[in-house]
């Protein structure tokens, strides 16, 4: 997952429009699949046995108001509960979101870097399930719990 990586330095998606740079040692999260690709990049960092996700808010990422859309930081909690379910099962076996639950408590703004902490309460055949928090700057923004099922 973290695979060969020279640094943010040299990575030219750590320096997308201008924004920034990304904090030292996250690195581009491989394989994120074809929707990420449109609100990411999205970045990983080990924490001991955790991963920490990252993402920077972009100003296409603002709603009417000017401050992050919930939509966003939804769909970022949800790709950093299913990471935080993958690795903790690691056995290889799909999975897919059953309930999500976001409680949207700060604002996040664009040039932010939001990053997402998660914690797997328990991994079963059938079901799992997980919360995890979205901070800027150690700033709690969201909090979120989700139920996943196995479905392969």
């Amino acid at each position: 997952m973290l695979g060969d990586f020279d640094g943010p330095e040299r990575d030219p998606a750590c320096r997308v429009r201008g924004l920034m740079e990304v904090p030292d040692g996250f690195v581009p999260f491989e394989e994120q699949g074809p929707f990420l690709d449109h609100i990411g990049p999205v970045y990983v960092r080990r924490e001991g046995d955790a991963l920490v996700l990252g993402l920077r808010a972009d100003e296409r990422h603002n709603n009417h108001r000017g401050t992050i859309q919930g939509g966003l930081l939804s769909t970022f909690a949800d790709f950093a509960l299913g990471r935080a379910i993958e690795a903790d099962a690691d056995d290889g076996r799909d999975r897919a979101t059953v309930s999500l639950t976001v409680d949207f408590l700060k604002p996040a703004r664009a040039g932010d870097w939001i990053e997402s902490r998660g914690r797997v309460e328990r991994v079963g055949g059938t079901l799992s399930f997980a919360d995890c928090t979205l901070t800027v700057e150690e700033r709690e923004i969201v909090r979120a719990r989700a139920v996943w099922v196995v479905v392969a």
